[in-house]
């Protein structure tokens, strides 16, 4: 396993966790408390939480490249937008105790695919 594939892992296995799951499958009113928002429906949840399944399959397709020793640069620059991005909206759009947890945890994920990109060689290194 590389440094990068176990990074791409951790990603999936969390957004599944704390994004897929909540927002394809949770109610309307427990997703509106969870994320301080208001909704007619719950289909802007139901579409986020597709799209962030879509990224998650594009992660994927990161991991056998990575396990041969080819750098994903596509996966990396999409991960990177898609992390820091995210880190960054919380940030502009209000802090607040619940947004914490997002906006270190995909901030330090994006960190460590920027790290990644300015050292391929580092994170292509097998770590078992």
């Amino acid at each position: 396993m590389t440094i990068l594939s176990l990074l791409l892992v951790f990603k999936i296995t969390v957004s599944i966790a704390v994004l897929i799951i909540p927002f394809l499958f949770f109610s309307k009113e427990k997703l509106a408390a969870i994320t301080k928002t208001t909704a007619d429906t719950s289909q802007l949840y139901r579409l986020y939480g597709i799209a962030i399944l879509a990224l998650l399959v594009a992660y994927g397709f990161g991991i056998a490249p990575a396990q041969a020793g080819i750098f994903p640069w596509g996966v990396v620059a999409m991960g990177i937008v898609s992390n820091v991005g995210a880190a960054l909206c919380m940030l502009v759009f209000g802090v607040n105790k619940q947004n914490i947890f997002g906006i270190v945890l995909f901030g330090t994920i994006g960190l460590g695919l920027i790290a990644a990109a300015i050292m391929p060689g580092v994170a292509l290194v097998k770590i078992w």
